[in-house]
């Protein structure tokens, strides 16, 4: 949910290792993903993947994981947008700027579903369809809020 610089560079990733994964984005970027594929320049290696890409998440079934990635000030319109695509077994990854997220995307679509997460890495979007990463920097620390060490913590960490 915002395949920009973070969302777009990890989704990027997911898809690439053949994870069935949608890219959530709008305007240009949407539709340069669509007709050209995901483009991303890394210092770990530049790739070229076709996506799925929308910008209605209710277009998409059986979700497991969102790695939710929009700017903060952009949250509640994409909770909306995204609630009606959150099943019971959904679990979500705020990848955002601010300590507030996990409790606002919690207060929103349930606590149980959200995990805490932080993303160490700078990308952006170079071009529409286009994610460019620059520092060797390019990871993701996440787990359950609550301090434990679950099962479904324990698969992210795999994937």
């Amino acid at each position: 949910m915002g395949a920009e610089g973070v969302g777009g560079y990890f989704g990027g990733l997911l898809a690439k290792a053949g994870e069935d994964v949608w890219l959530v984005a709008r305007g240009q970027h949407l539709r340069a993903m669509r007709e050209h594929g995901l483009k991303v320049r890394s210092l770990a290696g530049d790739f070229t993947i076709p996506v799925k890409a929308t910008d209605e998440p209710k277009e998409i079934d059986d979700i497991e994981l969102v790695l939710f990635c929009v700017k903060t000030y952009d949250t509640e319109e994409a909770l909306a947008k995204l609630a009606p695509a959150v099943s019971d077994d959904t679990v979500i990854l705020p990848l955002q700027n601010g300590v507030e997220s996990a409790d606002r995307i919690g207060k929103a679509l349930g606590y149980d579903r959200v995990l805490g997460g932080l993303a160490y890495i700078e990308s952006f979007i170079a071009a529409p369809g286009v994610i460019e990463q620059r520092t060797q920097a390019r990871k993701i620390e996440f787990g359950e809020l609550d301090g434990s060490k679950s099962e479904r913590a324990k698969l992210l960490e795999t994937l």
